[in-house]
């Protein structure tokens, strides 16, 4: 049992880290460029070599490249671009540079958030109300139904209704 625990753990923090690097390349093909792809206000430099995380970084950027053609992600039917819509998203959620960020869509995506947040409020809000109205409503049944219990013992109809 404590070695299966032991391994998830172990798998769970190797996918954290492998998704940590993702977020740095996005970061740094964004910003800097890499290879073959760079930021849009930038065009690439051919004479750029591989950077120290290529691998990662080559993954992105095919990544990047497939998002930017890709036919069937309006329709929402493709799994890579999905994965790219993931990657962009969980950026908004750690990026810190809120205005400045030069990652696609990640200012969208902070006020995506927000709205989520004020959406959620609301609903709790919603909810809150709703459950005080009903306690209310609940407290003046009961007290209704006393003052009838009351009524029916005094006139000694016990067990009937009115």
């Amino acid at each position: 049992m404590r070695k299966k625990k032991s391994r998830k753990h172990r798998e769970a923090q190797s996918l954290f880290l492998q998704l940590s690097e993702a977020m740095e390349c996005l970061q740094h093909i964004c910003t800097e460029g890499c290879t073959s792809v760079g930021p849009h206000d930038m065009v690439p430099g051919k004479k750029k070599g591989p950077c120290s995380k290529f691998s990662t970084c080559q993954g992105i950027q095919q990544l990047i490249n497939h998002f930017a053609t890709c036919k069937k992600r309006v329709n929402g039917g493709c799994l890579r671009c999905k994965r790219m819509w993931q990657l962009l998203r969980l950026h908004s959620s750690i990026c810190e540079q809120s205005d400045s960020c030069k990652v696609p869509l990640c200012r969208q995506f902070k006020l995506k958030i927000l709205q989520e947040k004020k959406k959620d409020d609301l609903r709790w809000k919603l909810l809150v109300k709703k459950v005080v109205s009903a306690k209310t409503i609940s407290s003046l049944s009961l007290t209704k139904r006393r003052k009838e219990e009351d009524q029916r013992e005094k006139l000694g109809l016990r067990g009937y209704r009115l």
